[in-house]
This record gives structure tokens, sequence and C-alpha cells, in this order.
């Protein structure tokens, strides 16, 4: 795997791998994934434990050391050549996957294909020598996104892999990643399930903030994570130029969440409102509802506070100045006063 390590070093020397948004941008452009998806194998603490595993039923005389050591050497004779078929196996299993769900919601004109352009099928074996001048050749290509991909796995427990599949877009090397954690037998569908999902899915328009114009406040910090009165919660909330929301914005703040200018309200506890009342957040199957009315100053709660934000402090426009030209000064001419005479 020399070859591969070098190139994506290359790629990432040059370009930087950045996630972000709009990875398949433009949507005109057709989208070819160079074939050859070689599969990195990563350790973590997980494979660890295994192998610590086995030599702990070793110390504990719970395996025959013989048995073991036979087993190593098998797996040593065939790791070759398992690497080898495990590539080829997953490459046609996911493209095989990824045209049956293209048959299955009949997409007749996909964005994404899989390339061996300019290869001809008695190369296919050797295509490793041909990695570097194929990829730059699909890197050139008008009106194409240009990609290629590798897959980095590791043994989770006996029967189960976690693999990540990456997009590299050759132009630039923003990448987009899929991870899944299954059966051997599973990952290459699941990564192509993931991959069309992302693809094909219906594009919804970007969440827009309700409140748009109001700013939610945390609690005072002696209050966080406890309830007070709503007295308490009250004098918090004006000490910062606000006030407690509505019932109807503690709703909107709880659908929005953090993520797009909402708030984590938690699940079965009570937030003072603004109409005396209290607000249940969660889920709840009390016939009560959501919404109870606050019967004393005694029942306690906890809180947010909701002001208006900020108007926006538009840039300073620098005022030109006016160029001062500085003349010099005229000379003076000294004239010796006339004598009389």
């Amino acid at each position: 795997m020399t070859w591969f390590r070098s190139l994506v070093v290359a790629w990432l020397w040059c370009y930087g791998v950045p996630v972000g948004a709009g990875f398949f941008d433009p949507a005109q452009d057709k989208i070819e994934v160079w074939s050859s998806i070689p599969l990195v194998f990563a350790s973590d603490i997980e494979e660890y434990k295994l192998v610590r595993d086995i030599f702990k039923g070793l110390h504990a005389g719970e395996q025959q050391p013989a048995k073991i050591k036979a087993l190593l050497k098998q797996v040593d004779k065939i790791k070759g050549r398992t690497t080898e078929r495990l590539w080829r196996s997953y490459n046609v299993a996911l493209i095989g996957h990824y045209d049956r769900l293209l048959d299955e919601q009949r997409i007749d004109s996909p964005r994404l294909s899989f390339s061996y352009d300019g290869v001809k099928p008695v190369d296919v074996p050797k295509d490793v020598d041909l990695e570097a001048q194929a990829l730059e050749q699909l890197r050139q290509k008008e009106g194409v996104i240009g990609m290629f991909a590798f897959v980095t796995y590791t043994k989770m427990s006996l029967n189960q892999m976690r693999a990540t599949l990456t997009l590299v877009r050759l132009k630039d090397g923003i990448s987009k990643s899929f991870t899944v954690t299954d059966h051997l037998h599973k990952i290459a569908s699941r990564h192509a399930q993931l991959l069309f999902d992302y693809l094909y899915r219906t594009p919804y328009p970007n969440y827009q903030n309700p409140l748009d114009g109001l700013m939610w406040v945390l609690p005072a910090p002696s209050d966080q994570g406890r309830r007070v009165s709503p007295l308490q919660a009250r004098l918090a909330c004006r000490s910062q130029g606000g006030g407690l929301p509505s019932v109807d914005e503690l709703m909107l703040g709880e659908q929005a969440g953090p993520y797009h200018n909402g708030i984590v309200l938690k699940a079965g506890a009570f937030y003072h409102a603004a109409e005396e009342k209290r607000f249940l957040a969660g889920e709840t199957m009390d016939p009560r509802g959501k919404i109870r009315l606050l019967q004393s100053d005694r029942q306690m709660a906890r809180y947010y506070c909701i002001q208006q934000a900020p108007e926006p402090v538009p840039p300073e426009v620098p005022v030109p100045q006016k160029a001062v030209v500085e003349s010099a000064p005229a000379n003076k001419v000294e004239t010796e006063p006339q004598k009389e005479g």
C-alpha cells in the first residue's frame, strides 16, 4: 500500500482535506469515482483488547498454546491473499449494491458513476500501477467531478468491523466520509446505501430561525441546573435586559434545539413562562398536557431568559481626509531703510 499512502499524502499536502457542505456541487456536473477502492487497515484500542483477551486466556490456561500457535501460522500464510481478496470483494459489492439502488428507484441518469476510463480489461489486475496517471486524467476532465475513494477499517469484535468510506474530490482535496459498524459482508451494502441517500435524497431548504430577532440567555450562574421560584427567575431575566419567554417561545426553542438557534430543555422538567405558567419539557403521557398554570409563587422550576437581539452594527466607512498641501514659505527679502540726505 506504499503507492496509496504516497498518493494520499501528496494530495493532502497540496490541497488539505476539509470536510464541508456542497461536496457534490455544482449539481450539473457528472461525478466519476475511480473504481479501485483500496482498504487500509487501521488499529485502535478495541483491537488491542481482542489481542489482550487471547493472551489472558493463555495465562489462565483456558486455551492451549499449541493450538493458538498453529492458528497464528495459518493467519500469516493467508494474510497477503486475504487483503487482496477483501479489496476486490468490497469493490464489486459496493458498485453492485449502488447499481441495484439505482434500478430500484428508477434513476436512469445517475450523477455518480464508477469509472475505469482509459484502462483496458486486461490491465485491471495491474491497475495499481496505473493509479497516478489515471487519477491525474480524471482530475483534468471538463464537466466531470473526479474523485478517488478509500476505506479504512478496524476490527471491533470477533464479528463486527468498523469501516469508513472516504471520497476525496481530486480538484481541491475536499472529502466526505461515511462510517458504519457491522458484519464484514454487510459493510459494502451499508456504504452504498449511505452514498446513495446522500446523493439522491430530497433536498430541503435550510431551517429558518422562527424567533428571528430574539436571543436566548442562560440562567444566572448560581441558578443553572437548579429549580428556582418564579420571582427569582423574573429578576434574573430582568437583570439581563430581557424577560421570561412565553410558552410558544419555549416550545419553538425546544423544537429548534441548540444547533438552530434554540435551547436544550431537560425532559420531564418544568420551566417558568411569562404568562404565569409552567412548561413541561419533553414528551409526556400526562392528560394535563405540557402547560400548567402557576398555582403559587412557591412553585419551583427551571428557566431560560429571552431578549431582543442587538442590532447589527454597520461597518464604519472611513471618511476620506482632504490632502493638506503645505506650501513652502515665501522668501522674505529684507531691505535696508534708505538713509536720508
